[in-house]
């Protein structure tokens, strides 16, 4: 995951990041001594300029301890509004039906077959906008 983040970050100009993830409680713990481990291209962070905050998504909160229900709540964190977190998961649901089918594939057809749906996907969520939901 540190290196996912850093190889993400690396280049971005941001002062305030929010990750929003299951187990964030306990990857931000040492993350900064772990990054200070890490060459320095792939150092993310801006000394005195780079914010970093740390939240659980609201589905995953109730799984933890009752400290991490009030230190990592989007509920309690300025500038999230009313974000739940889980955006990102919600299409893992259209893409468990194809899975099975990826596993004999080699990584260009895998990498075709994510874009095809995925990309399905976004032109359906695109052509559905204004309309109601049936």
């Amino acid at each position: 995951m540190d290196y996912l983040v850093c190889s993400a970050l690396r280049n971005h100009k941001l002062k305030d990041i929010l990750f929003s993830y299951d187990i964030a409680c306990q990857w931000s713990i040492k993350l900064n001594p772990r990054l200070d481990l890490y060459q320095k291209e792939l150092d993310f962070r801006r000394p005195g300029e780079t914010r970093l905050r740390f939240m659980v998504p609201k589905f995953h909160l109730p799984a933890h301890v009752q400290a991490c229900q009030t230190d990592y709540s989007l509920n309690y964190n300025e500038h999230v509004g009313r974000m739940d977190g889980e955006g990102i998961e919600r299409g893992w649901d259209n893409i468990n039906p194809i899975a099975a089918s990826m596993r004999e594939m080699g990584p260009g057809a895998r990498r075709d077959r994510l874009d095809h749906v995925l990309n399905d996907m976004n032109w359906v969520k695109v052509t559905r906008l204004g309309k109601p939901f049936i």
